[in-house]
């Protein structure tokens, strides 16, 4: 007897310390890693500040905690990315609706926070979203070349850097005033340039009626 309330006393915690970081992300996302406190957090959570630090003793261990989950979600976004009914070019434009809705990132403010606030975290993060890309590239060309979208001629060693270097450049308000390129808008121009980097002419023409499409929604 008490063998299986100890074990369902240990999944209960597992699963409210999941929630805790799942939560956690979503207020960082909105008002930044550092803006958002511990007291904030535990205080929208309706807990008390001691239940919050028997889960997580710093706010650093919860930044870790939201890297790993953003980590897990990125991993799984991969090959859906690019999948659907649709043609490659179609879905990741569609998908890419699905991340925007699935992080809340509405600003570069949290991505700034945390490389300023927890650089060690930021860090990590550019190392493991640097492989994400690369595998994303890697998919995202495969399928591209399956449908007949995409030039053969590409340097793919070189595309994947330029990919990832472009994709950070985002992240900083001073590159992208945000008055005058509002986040998603330039995520979705950067999008399109760079298929218009690689399409060939059917390509093109897939393109465009994509994005026909979209504005239209």
């Amino acid at each position: 007897m008490q063998v299986l309330f100890t074990v369902h006393f240990s999944l209960f915690l597992k699963k409210m310390k999941y929630s805790i970081t799942q939560k956690a992300l979503t207020y960082f996302m909105q008002y930044g890693f550092k803006s958002f406190t511990m007291d904030d957090l535990a205080n929208s959570l309706g807990i008390s500040k001691k239940t919050l630090y028997e889960q997580f003793s710093s706010k650093n261990e919860l930044v870790e905690a939201t890297l790993d989950y953003t980590l897990e979600m990125t991993c799984h976004q991969v090959d859906k990315f690019i999948s659907g009914k649709g043609s490659v070019i179609e879905n990741v434009f569609r998908n890419q609706k699905e991340v925007q809705n699935l992080f809340n990132l509405s600003s570069s403010k949290p991505i700034w926070e945390l490389k300023k606030y927890f650089p060690k975290t930021y860090e990590r993060m550019d190392i493991e979203f640097a492989k994400s890309d690369a595998c994303f590239i890697d998919k995202l060309l495969e399928k591209g070349w399956e449908e007949g979208l995409f030039r053969k001629d590409i340097n793919i060693s070189f595309f994947k850097v330029f990919y990832s270097s472009v994709q950070r450049l985002r992240n900083f308000s001073d590159t992208f005033d945000e008055k005058e390129f509002p986040f998603w808008d330039t995520i979705y121009t950067i999008m399109e340039y760079f298929f218009r980097i690689i399409v060939n002419e059917k390509g093109l023409q897939e393109l465009e009626k994509t994005l026909k499409k979209i504005k239209g929604q």
